[in-house]
């Protein structure tokens, strides 16, 4: 544990030597200019109920506009920092330096995963706070159901530190960042072609639909950040046509359970190719 601890330590520590900070408080920064931008209506403007309900509705819509602004950064910021986090540092010779001593290679691995996540929520847990004050500033409006909906949003992080750095446990820099992409790039077709089965009742794409999102399951992580949120958001991907009786959007804890081993699943691999990876 305490070798997971100093990689960890020292993870972050490179990070900081690299400046990755700066790009967290420049997309801190973009939060705070959207909460300084004027909006169609503020509190005070109108009388009654018409108000309550136009600032409520901008509450939600800010709300599930936030949460997709902190799942988009933090899964870019999670792609760049994991893709070179075993690759790069093998090919400068900094882990054949730190092998040998008496720290194993799941020290290794574990300690970078770690390092990176607490990286990531330091960042997320900053944008959050911006967001919740922006929401405020703007509609005087709280819902708490908001902190389960980014507490959902920290899956695109976590999976996306696990599933590049398991790549980056046999492919360069290049590659587990655009692998990782590609995974992305494929799961953005399950909501699509969801919605085409629907608004063609093709049956066939419903299940090419379901097949995706096993796949890469970013679709059943968007659908809990929706959960999450409840009466504290939207999601416009839930307006895709139905069936009769069905829901547009449906998740439950199988969902979460699959989501949670996905990413189980990833962090093994990634432990069992760089401990046979030579340095």
């Amino acid at each position: 544990m305490n070798g997971v601890l100093t990689l960890a330590g020292l993870t972050i520590r490179e990070a900081m030597r690299k400046k990755v900070f700066i790009a967290s408080l420049l997309i801190a920064a973009i939060f705070v200019f959207w909460a300084l931008l004027p909006m169609p209506i503020r509190p005070g403007m109108m009388t009654g109920p018409d108000e309550a309900h136009a600032l409520d509705f901008f509450a939600r819509l800010f709300a599930w506009f936030g949460c997709g602004m902190i799942k988009f950064f933090s899964s870019v910021l999670a792609v760049t920092l994991a893709a070179g986090a075993l690759t790069a540092e093998i090919e400068r010779g900094v882990l054949a330096v730190v092998v040998p001593k008496p720290m194993s290679r799941m020290s290794i691995y574990f300690g970078k995963w770690l390092g990176l996540l607490t990286i990531l929520a330091g960042s997320v847990l900053l944008w959050s706070t911006l967001l919740i004050l922006g929401i405020w500033h703007k509609t005087h409006i709280f819902h708490p159901h908001i902190l389960l909906g980014i507490l959902a949003t920290c899956l695109f992080p976590l999976l996306f530190v696990t599933l590049t750095l398991c790549f980056s446990s046999f492919a360069s820099f290049a590659l587990s960042a655009g692998l990782a992409l590609i995974a992305a790039g494929v799961s953005l077709a399950e909501d699509i072609l969801y919605a085409l089965s629907r608004g063609l009742d093709v049956p066939v794409l419903d299940t090419i639909s379901k097949v995706v999102g096993y796949i890469v399951p970013l679709g059943k992580m968007n659908h809990w950040i929706t959960r999450g949120l409840g009466n504290a958001g939207y999601d416009w991907s839930a307006f895709a046509p139905s069936r009769p009786g069905e829901s547009a959007i449906a998740t439950g804890y199988g969902d979460l359970t699959y989501i949670i081993c996905y990413i189980i699943a990833a962090t093994a691999i990634g432990v069992l190719v760089f401990q046979r990876r030579d340095l």
